[in-house]
């Protein structure tokens, strides 16, 4: 991984895992169904994949980020880490206010948290792998090249099979499984950076030299409505 350094990701990889987004769409995806009698369309394309198990040791649940080792080794290959950059810009592309998720490398950190040890990122291997290899499938049935080598149009005639609910037929069910999952760890890696972070405006986590000069006028009036609402008397300073 030569763009970012591992100990970033591990850094990167404990603030997401506490983070809500990733916690919520990942506490273990929802058990995949029975697989149906082999269907005439595309989604016959799909296949659950068993990838081998992660045998390395975990960090155990106190890593020490001064001086981070991580026992595990990357296991995503080359094609695969491409194609997440590319999915990286298709969900979250870069705007006035913010990079791209591709920019932000957002394809190392799903490396090192499928590679991980543990039960939770275990499950989402699966699921992601065989994403990936469904999205290489079934752009060669549509376009004859792999999904890394489809046209940015091409790409997104894919994901617009399974990036809205309304849309998704009962044949395309567990693409859209993985499409969900994903979408939510790049959320969880995008917001989890310090350029995610600002994106959406959050101004904790800043020391303030010095006396603690108390809340702002603005901070103080939303705290006071808050309280109002609540039957409780405001604060006065």
């Amino acid at each position: 991984m030569s763009e970012i350094s591992r100990r970033v990701t591990l850094a990167w990889f404990a603030a997401a895992s506490t983070g809500p987004l990733v916690l919520e769409g990942c506490a273990a995806p929802a058990p995949m169904p029975p697989a149906p009698p082999p269907p005439t369309t595309p989604a016959s394309l799909w296949k659950d994949l068993t990838p081998a198990p992660v045998t390395a040791p975990g960090y155990g649940y106190d890593p020490d980020l001064n001086k981070p080792v991580i026992p595990w080794p990357l296991t995503l290959e080359p094609q695969q880490r491409e194609a997440l950059r590319i999915a990286a810009d298709l969900m979250l592309p870069a705007d006035a206010h913010s990079p791209s998720g591709a920019a932000l490398h957002l394809d190392a950190f799903l490396d090192e948290w499928v590679s991980a040890p543990y039960p939770l990122q275990q499950a989402d291997r699966r699921l992601i792998l065989s994403g990936l290899a469904w999205m290489d499938a079934e752009s060669n049935q549509r376009f004859h090249v792999n999904f890394a080598q489809a046209s940015d149009a091409q790409r997104r005639e894919i994901f617009d099979l399974v990036a809205f609910r309304a849309r998704v037929t009962p044949d395309y069910r567990r693409p859209a499984q993985f499409f969900v999952r994903l979408r939510a760890l790049m959320l969880g890696g995008f917001y989890s950076q310090p350029e995610g972070i600002a994106d959406i405006g959050y101004k904790g986590n800043n020391p303030v030299p010095g006396m603690y000069p108390g809340p702002t006028p603005e901070a103080l009036a939303h705290l006071n409505a808050a309280l109002t609402k609540l039957g409780l008397k405001p604060v006065k300073i």
